[in-house]
């Protein structure tokens, strides 16, 4: 397999004012039309000043904040810096090796430096990395120790900080502004993110980029995030799917009282369970008219902003899930087990009747996945659906001295045939071109003997936000079947997904906020969900105290910047 290769680029010197023609010439089309560009600009120098004036956060959409008047001098002079003295581009494989440390979350249970698929990537590259694994439970933690100490890697790849975090790092000078490196030296990337004009989703307040993402495409582009119903248990009982609460209920109770998997024992069913609490319930709220932003507890109702969690809906939200609690139609278990544990009973039997999760077979295993299907929206609701971008896939430290090379890598993967490689691995390690215009797995092959092994031993996409794209291939191709079942199962979903919010950034100062006072409010919202519906404390005699305490912990002055920002995104 040859990845691809990283057109050359003339006078290095000129990247910027290469990509103010991009701009000028609304920076889409073919990479034909970029390539004359380019040529282009070698006659038109004396006229690039007066054509083309635009900033970079005028480049990417964003809403100019306080400090984005020093985007175009800084993010060109990285660039300028970086290239000195060079007149060619990035062609892999190197001359000659170049290598760089790095700190990722494992991929699933494998050091990233062991998965197959990265070191075919970097041998075709002539690229290494001394790569530092961390656990995905303890990412977190680690990643803040290494960053309060300041002793960082080159590159931070599928990383746990979300894209606040990643813009406070940013503004720190922690990692590097990544606009004119990706435009220069990520021509892939680039046509991706001025096609799906998604630049100001990956923009930080201050005009810079910071990151280079994951992008998802097709049915991936929905909440990853299902309710996933036992309809063969509905078959069984002659039920009907619910179309409001009140059915859902009835439905949860049949499923408890009726035997609903035949088996003779009416007490082995679990009508509705899921892992680690209110972090999985609440993505049953879209059946309560939120149409949630699960990052930020946000929905736009009528128009309007609105913080979930200190609304009268999230106070029913909670009675609900009370009475469910009280009914026994919601696992006790489900404030203390781990994702582990719901899945190992989930697939031990036909035990389950409704749980949340990306995939059905997750938690009701490979051989049951397809007795559960995506609960419909009830009428005039929506369902959350993303941008297709994953942050946090990958940042560049200023502790490193060659960024350009690091982003002409990463950009080997967004195209199709980088995209293969992230999501099926090498052909004929951990997949097989059946050259009928499928794919399947290699199981058995020298990856391993079943698919979760392949895929975590072989692909770059597992577990992971690798900076790369989902390939037309997997879908078109996809011969598992519980992969093509799912796919088709979230297609269903397209039809009533709405994205959550807008493109909203922030200043520095906002975002240094939003990591203070977001931590400890994430938290105590869980605590009081969970205690309130394992009867703990009172719904009723608590909520006014709830409410008060969230705002004395910041909750209003938190929704005031987040209102601030979705005003100015509109």
């Amino acid at each position: 397999m040859s990845l691809l290769y990283i057109e050359r680029i003339p006078i290095m010197n000129l990247a910027k004012k290469i990509c103010q023609i991009f701009q000028c010439i609304g920076g889409k089309g073919s990479m034909k039309k970029k390539v004359l560009a380019v040529l282009l600009a070698s006659a038109m120098v004396a006229s690039l000043v007066s054509g083309c004036g635009n900033k970079a956060s005028e480049t990417t959409g964003t809403t100019t904040t306080e400090s984005a008047g020093t985007t175009e001098t800084a993010s060109a002079a990285a660039v300028s810096e970086e290239a000195a003295g060079e007149s060619e581009g990035i062609t892999f494989p190197l001359a000659e090796t170049k290598n760089f440390s790095m700190l990722c979350i494992i991929n699933g249970d494998t050091p990233m430096d062991e998965v197959d698929a990265f070191k075919h990537l970097n041998e075709q590259s002539n690229i290494t990395f001394d790569v530092n694994s961390i656990p995905q439970e303890d990412a977190s933690e680690k990643e803040g120790l290494i960053l309060s100490a300041g002793d960082y890697p080159d590159v931070f790849i599928f990383s746990s900080l979300k894209k606040n975090d990643i813009d406070k790092y940013g503004a720190e000078g922690v990692f590097v502004p990544l606009e004119d490196y990706i435009r220069t030296y990520a021509p892939n990337l680039t046509s991706l993110l001025d096609e799906r004009e998604l630049w100001p989703y990956i923009t930080a307040p201050d005009g810079h980029v910071y990151e280079m993402p994951a992008l998802n495409t097709g049915a991936e582009l929905e909440a990853g995030f299902h309710i996933w119903l036992n309809y063969q248990w509905l078959d069984n009982l002659g039920l009907s799917e619910p179309k409001n609460l009140d059915e859902f209920h009835e439905v949860l109770t049949a499923f408890k009282e009726q035997d609903a998997n035949g088996n003779g024992d009416p007490n082995d069913e679990i009508p509705l369970s899921v892992p680690d609490g209110m972090s999985y319930l609440r993505n049953y709220l879209p059946y309560f008219g939120y149409n949630l932003d699960s990052d930020t507890w946000l929905a736009i109702q009528d128009g309007k902003l609105v913080y979930i969690p200190t609304e009268e809906g999230y106070k029913e939200f909670l009675r609900y899930f009370t009475d469910l609690y009280k009914e026994g139609l919601l696992d006790p278990a489900s404030f203390t087990q781990n994702y582990d544990q719901i899945a190992a009973m989930g697939s031990s039997g036909d035990v389950l009747g409704c749980f949340s999760a990306l995939a059905s077979f997750q938690f009701a295993g490979r051989d049951q996945d397809e007795e559960y299907q995506t609960l419909t929206p009830f009428a005039g609701q929506v369902y959350p659906q993303s941008t297709g971008i994953m942050h946090g896939s990958m940042m560049i430290t200023d502790a490193c001295d060659d960024p350009a090379t690091l982003v002409a890598w990463a950009d080997q993967l967004f195209t199709q045939e980088g995209g293969e490689l992230y999501w099926l691995g090498v052909e004929g390690n951990s997949y097989v071109d059946n050259g009928d215009g499928t794919w399947s797995w290699n199981i058995g092959g020298p990856i391993g003997d079943d698919i979760a092994t392949v895929r975590e031993k072989g692909t770059l996409k597992y577990q992971t936000a690798f900076p790369g794209i989902q390939p037309d291939f997997w879908f078109t191709g996809i011969t598992d079947p519980d992969e093509s079942y799912l796919i088709t199962q979230r297609a269903k979903m397209l039809d009533y997904g709405e994205l959550t919010l807008p493109a909203m950034t922030y200043t520095t100062e906002e975002t240094e906020t939003i990591a203070s006072l977001k931590a400890d409010l994430d938290s105590y919202i869980n605590q009081y969900g969970a205690q309130v519906i394992t009867g703990a404390i009172d719904l009723d005699d608590s909520w006014d105290d709830y409410v008060s305490t969230m705002n004395t912990m910041g909750a209003s002055e938190l929704f005031e910047i987040y209102q601030n920002a979705f005003s100015n995104a509109k």
